[in-house]
């Protein structure tokens, strides 16, 4: 069987679930028959693991998250060429900008690929400007029509681009963004006093993480009130955020005002993910919109409670009062008091049954099986 080519775009390898699950499909789904290429922006945090580990990485030097008209077309130019010069069967694209200008890339190309988009989350959720929802709806359904699949990693989001007929369920299948599975167990002789010495802290500190962007997505100054709400009654209590992004200023000039620079630390971006869930009481999410994250499937296989607000996907795997708490978008007190209620509540259940799905393996095989199953081109 001759090799089947799958070109991946992303916008940028940042340091995120959808971007690792893209790096990690590129490498792992590798192998005859399949033959994979990854096109992406320059800068991102995971590009120097990718140069590393991808053979076929091509950089698109103008494919930046902002909007730039002109920026914009000269990446629409460069991903066209690329792909003409590839002659891919399926291009699969991922990430809000790179599935813009990757589809519309490849559909221009006469008896071009078969074209696959992943919906990491939609850019339109409740309570937004209706000028500004209406437009990103109209974008989707647009683009819809120049794809032959959309893969989705939560049934929420597959629910919705139903109901707003973005799509046909014909068109839909869904797939789990997966992680590489640790648990408890793989930290059986974990040191954390040793851990929370090394990042400063005493060793009766309780800890929430949070591992998040600082982006208005993931808004990290509702987490910052809450944490005030918390220290007052937990004083022993602290914050670890990782990430970093726009609202790194605004964050640590609330971080200021609110006399928690003992309580709440920035991070930035950290190699050691797994370590700090594993000295972590808590897990915490304050995103505005989601698709389904993976850091808290990733807590969650390690046995700790998340605490979230209700967004996207989260409730397909956060079991309000069983592995943690639900919390209505934007209401910062109540994310404080279920935070509260997490620190102190001993008998939550975990059922690693439960998030089988999200195994990476399982991702990657239901991929191979998908690419597959497509003849030629168009």
């Amino acid at each position: 069987m001759a090799n089947k080519k799958i070109a991946f775009i992303i916008t940028k390898l940042e340091l995120g679930g959808a971007q690792k699950s893209v790096l990690y499909s590129v490498r792992n789904l590798n192998r005859p028959p399949i033959k994979t290429y990854l096109l992406c922006g320059k800068g991102g945090y995971l590009d120097k693991e990718a140069k590393k580990n991808v053979k076929g990485l091509f950089f698109i030097p103008d494919l930046v998250r902002e909007i730039s008209p002109l920026k914009d077309l000269k990446a629409f130019l460069q991903i066209r060429k690329r792909l003409k010069n590839i002659k891919p069967d399926i291009v699969h694209t991922n990430s809000s900008k790179a599935g813009i200008l990757g589809r519309l890339a490849a559909a221009s190309i006469i008896k071009g690929p078969k074209i696959v988009h992943t919906v990491h989350g939609f850019s339109f959720y409740e309570g937004q400007k209706p000028l500004k929802k209406y437009f990103y709806v109209t974008a989707e359904k647009l683009l819809a029509k120049v794809t032959d699949k959309l893969i989705f990693v939560s049934r929420e989001d597959m629910d919705t681009a139903l109901k707003l007929k973005i799509t046909k369920a014909a068109q839909c299948t869904l797939i789990r963004a997966g992680v590489e599975v640790r648990t408890k167990q793989d930290f059986k002789d974990f040191d954390k006093a040793a851990k929370l010495r090394e990042l400063g802290l005493k060793e009766n500190a309780k800890i929430i993480l949070c591992t998040a962007n600082l982006k208005p997505q993931k808004n990290p100054l509702d987490m910052i009130k809450a944490a005030e709400i918390v220290c007052k009654k937990e004083p022993s209590c602290v914050y670890l955020y990782t990430g970093t992004g726009p609202l790194k200023q605004a964050a640590q000039k609330l971080i200021s005002r609110r006399k928690l620079k003992n309580n709440f630390k920035l991070l930035g971006h950290r190699k050691d993910i797994a370590e700090l869930l594993a000295a972590a009481d808590v897990f915490s999410l304050s995103s505005l919109w989601e698709g389904l994250p993976m850091a808290l499937v990733e807590a969650l296989f390690m046995s700790v409670p998340g605490v979230c607000y209700d967004s996207g996907g989260i409730r397909e795997v956060l079991k309000n009062g069983k592995n943690g708490f639900l919390t209505p978008r934007g209401n910062y007190k109540k994310l404080a008091e279920n935070q509260l209620k997490a620190l102190n509540k001993k008998d939550f259940a975990f059922r690693p049954e439960d998030l089988e799905d999200f195994d990476i393996k399982n991702m990657i095989k239901k991929q191979r099986e998908l690419y597959l199953s497509f003849g030629g081109g168009k």
